[in-house]
């Protein structure tokens, strides 16, 4: 058990219960290399949208879903439905955000992770960190990338700078696809959306979906080093976090390293389809995933995670 706990909800949108849509049938996805259609891979979301990965198993797949719409993806593909998550479910929430222990849990990672980017910024890259909230939902929600269901799960929205999560589902998938829940895990997903937000701010973001329109065929390829770098970007803040007394014990770490292997495309092919098709990834293998958190995590400093220079 971290020791990375908050009551304050200052950054924390609560919108359980209000709705919002999106949360009827939820957005369809699709496991890596299943079904046929071009470049993107991940999620398949209406109109042909292909949406990327996040950190635990298939959960970082569900994690960050909207990043690749920015980066022009495309293409049809045959899609797998997740369980449905209880329309405006509220089970083991609470009235005022950050009083659960799981409440706790979000609450301590949404504000460490940006206590820690608020200096990390300016030291290693020397400009400003831009503060933002992670969204609680239950449903569905409205959200600058469109609507979203809680079967999307985590994920965060570039046009809007937020991340977005539905507690309970989250925790569904966790069990369901991971075989069990736990903080760190939980918090490393956090700190993984996190990292796409400063990708954001960095104009990674935009720098890749200019040249994946310049070379659609090496579009997976930029994904799977947006994937790694925001791996190794939590990667960094857990390191930080570790070395300031946080963690319990060394072998709380092991969570973490385990999340990040698990998410590798190779063993979410192999459980779906019985062989590995690396042309197909876009989140990159289990041992890929493995070395760029662990980069993150001994170096602790975010300028180590050149996944751009590995993987393209």
């Amino acid at each position: 058990m971290t020791k990375i706990r908050s009551t304050d909800s200052s950054h924390i949108d609560d919108r359980r219960g209000q709705g919002g849509g999106g949360g009827g049938g939820g957005f369809p996805f699709q496991i890596p290399g299943m079904g046929s259609g071009g470049g993107g891979g991940g999620m398949s979301l209406p109109g042909g949208l292909k949406a990327g990965g996040g950190i635990l198993g298939v959960i970082v797949l569900l994690a960050s879903i909207f990043l690749p719409k920015l980066l022009g993806a495309g293409g049809t593909s045959q899609a797998v439905q997740l369980p449905s998550a209880p329309a405006g479910s509220s089970v083991g929430s609470s009235a005022n955000g950050c009083v659960t222990d799981l409440e706790q849990i979000v609450c301590g990672v949404t504000n460490d992770v940006q206590d820690y980017w608020a200096a990390a910024l300016p030291k290693f890259y020397g400009t400003d960190y831009e503060v933002t909230e992670t969204v609680w939902f239950t449903g569905g929600t409205s959200t600058g990338c469109g609507q979203a269901s809680s079967e999307t799960g985590p994920f965060y929205c570039p046009a809007d700078h937020l991340v977005y999560i539905d507690l309970e589902f989250m925790q569904q998938l966790e069990n369901m696809l991971v075989g069990q829940t736990s903080d760190l895990a939980e918090q490393y997903i956090l700190a993984h959306e996190y990292g796409h937000h400063i990708q954001n701010l960095l104009g990674t973001n935009a720098k890749v979906q200019q040249a994946s329109q310049n070379d659609p065929s090496r579009a997976n390829q930029y994904s799977v080093a947006l994937e790694l770098q925001a791996d190794c970007f939590a990667g960094a803040w857990v390191g930080d976090a570790n070395a300031r007394g946080l963690l319990d014990n060394a072998n709380e770490i092991q969570e973490a390293i385990k999340a990040a292997e698990g998410v590798g495309d190779d063993r979410i092919q192999m459980k779906t389809q019985g062989r590995i098709d690396p042309e197909s990834w876009t989140h990159g293998s289990a041992e890929q995933r493995k070395t760029w958190f662990m980069t993150g995590f001994n170096s602790m400093d975010p300028r180590s995670c050149d996944t751009f220079k590995d993987v393209v």
